[in-house]
């Protein structure tokens, strides 16, 4: 089965569910990845009644539901990962209730003075295994991205070793490890076995030296080859398209690029 093209709502946080899914399907997309709607990021307090209304809102538009993006984190200190456990618990139950088969976290941001490496992942790889049951019993997977202080495949690797659980895996953003120097390859192969989602993107270099959102296929990420190594896996799971240019007037207009731009890298590859 060819891998879904999605966006992340990230794209597009002041638009009704309405908008998203009427224009998502509109621009051609096949899925949506939730991850904000009316001004404020996908609330953990959804009733049975709201999730039952927001699936019918894009069933009715033939889209499937992708994924449900939280902000859950478990790196930073033993009580952030203890209430981020306790959050990813009720957005499983969500994802389950509007059809998502998974959320997606990070790992998060760490002082590495007073955080060791180890200790990070450690504590990772344990809030992790503690979700990994209800998970399961949800029917709900759990991604971890590669972001923040987890940006490097080899430690979204290591913590997903550690839990080792069939519903646990990893979603691979596709500027952050290329941001702190992974290639294509050693990325694909930190994640072997663990990949379940992506966050597809493009990037280039800023005046000031870091990195800012450019147009799919417009930017200076290597596409061909991430892509390529995804495929060498046999993935088949989303290409969830974000968009993080904050403030875009326009963000219709990145969206259309990129399912025209997806669909050409993905021909491209597979011819």
């Amino acid at each position: 089965m060819p891998s879904p093209v999605a966006y992340t709502t990230y794209a597009t946080p002041a638009w009704s569910l309405a908008q998203i899914a009427a224009r998502a399907a509109a621009l051609g997309f096949e899925a949506v990845e939730l991850r904000a709607y009316d001004g404020h990021n996908v609330p953990s307090g959804l009733t049975a009644a709201d999730c039952a209304e927001l699936r019918r809102t894009f069933e009715a538009q033939g889209l499937s539901l992708c994924a449900v993006g939280t902000s859950c984190r478990f790196a930073p200190s033993a009580e952030e990962a203890r209430g981020s456990v306790e959050e990813a618990r009720r957005y499983l139950e969500i994802a389950a209730r509007v059809g998502a088969p998974l959320i997606r976290v990070f790992g998060g941001a760490f002082d590495r003075a007073k955080v060791s490496e180890d200790e990070a992942v450690g504590r990772v790889a344990e809030s992790l295994a503690a979700l990994a049951g209800p998970a399961r019993e949800a029917g709900v997977r759990i991604a971890l991205e590669t972001h923040d202080g987890f940006s490097a495949g080899a430690l979204v690797g290591r913590a997903l070793r550690q839990v080792n659980h069939p519903f646990v895996g990893a979603c691979w953003d596709w500027l952050h490890p290329c941001r702190v120097g992974e290639t294509p390859r050693q990325t694909a192969e930190h994640l072997r076995g663990w990949l379940i989602h992506a966050h597809t993107k493009d990037a280039r270099r800023s005046a000031n030296g870091g990195w800012e959102a450019e147009h799919f296929g417009h930017g200076v990420l290597p596409l061909g080859d991430i892509y390529a190594e995804m495929m060498a896996q046999g993935y088949t799971g989303p290409l969830s398209y974000e968009w993080e240019r904050g403030g875009d007037p326009d963000p219709e207009n990145a969206l259309a690029l990129y399912v025209k731009g997806i669909r050409a890298l993905v021909a491209a590859t597979n011819c």
